[in-house]
């Protein structure tokens, strides 16, 4: 089987577990890897034992036939130039999350995605991590009956910036982590969101940007749903999670769900790979490129492409809205 050539746009921590993933997958291997610091480039390619390209320049890069598909990892702000470039070049493209940070770049890509019918895969990545894919499972089975409200926190203290800490490069807290706990909202909830209002804090921080938000959200059919995102907490990470419905909740990964279990008197913990650290290291980067790959392969979206993760990004800018204007704010965003 010809295999799928895989570049990496921006060589910093995240783009080693791209490159772990891309050559553990039998569909694909790194042929090019893209950086302004050519020796960032070079440490993973002799970390790895890679037989790859390195380029400075990610237009040359994006000449090359031999490349399929292209994640961009560089600082949020400069996402869309390489978004629609690797577009407009026909290559496949992962965008690291948040996939920009203004609404006007955002269109910018799913225009230039549309057009050139790409496959996209946006790394919002615990989609693939074990408990909330069996937390998904659970909802699609009925097993917490009508459900009324959500809730997932992004907590985790995060004082040694570099650029994510810069407003301009990284965005707020939302975008720079926090996001990852609003697509899991929305993707639990099931629904549209109608109206979410925020409010945030600035503590000792040394960020550009206030790290502590809270997050209420009023979906359409209803429901309810609460976030948080702080870095200011002196705790260790916590991806918090629960579900609350009218057969069943469940926190974290406990379950309390007699449908499912007849006689049951207390929750029980669910065995499982939990979304229990920061570090790029342990996060499910594996299944999403193999999710990418497959998508290619067959001919299909993949399961967080740029139409379906514009939607929490829509959510995140509106939060942030809500933050500055101090005012609920109504999706959809008409502007």
């Amino acid at each position: 089987m010809k295999k799928l050539g895989a570049a990496i746009i921006g060589c910093g921590w995240v783009a080693e577990e791209y490159i772990k993933a891309f050559e553990n997958d039998e569909r694909s291997e790194v042929r090019t890897l893209v950086s302004r610091n050519r020796a960032n480039a070079e440490r993973y390619r002799d970390r790895y034992d890679l037989k790859c390209m390195i380029e400075t320049d990610a237009a040359k890069m994006l000449a090359q036939k031999d490349i399929d598909i292209v994640a961009v990892c560089t600082p949020h702000n400069v996402h869309t130039q390489y978004v629609v470039a690797a577009a407009k070049a026909d290559k496949h493209i992962i965008i690291e999350k948040p996939p920009a940070l203004t609404p006007e770049d955002v269109a910018k890509q799913r225009e230039a995605v549309k057009k050139n019918k790409v496959k996209t895969i946006v790394s919002f990545v615990l989609h693939w991590n074990p408990l909330l894919m069996t937390i998904d499972h659970l909802i699609e089975q009925g097993i917490f009956g009508d459900i009324f409200m959500v809730e997932v926190d992004y907590l985790h203290r995060i004082w040694d910036l570099k650029w994510y800490g810069s407003l301009e490069m990284s965005g707020t807290a939302l975008m720079t982590a926090g996001c990852h706990a609003v697509d899991a909202l929305r993707w639990f909830a099931r629904t549209p969101v109608e109206e979410v209002s925020a409010y945030q804090t600035k503590t000792y921080n040394p960020a550009e940007y206030p790290g502590t938000i809270s997050i209420n959200v009023k979906f359409q059919d209803g429901k309810i749903g609460r976030s948080t995102t702080t870095f200011d907490a002196n705790m260790p990470y916590r991806f918090n999670i629960g579900i609350y419905g009218t057969e069943g909740t469940l926190r974290n990964n406990e379950l309390y769900a007699p449908k499912l279990f007849p006689g049951q008197t207390d929750f029980l913990k669910i065995p499982c790979i939990l979304p229990d650290s920061g570090d790029v290291a342990h996060h499910p980067f594996q299944g999403m490129v193999d999710d990418l790959a497959l998508a290619i392969i067959e001919g299909r979206q993949a399961e967080a492409g740029i139409e379906e993760a514009y939607k929490s990004h829509e959510l995140c800018l509106a939060i942030d809205r809500s933050i500055e204007t101090g005012q609920p704010v109504r999706l959809p965003l008409t502007d």
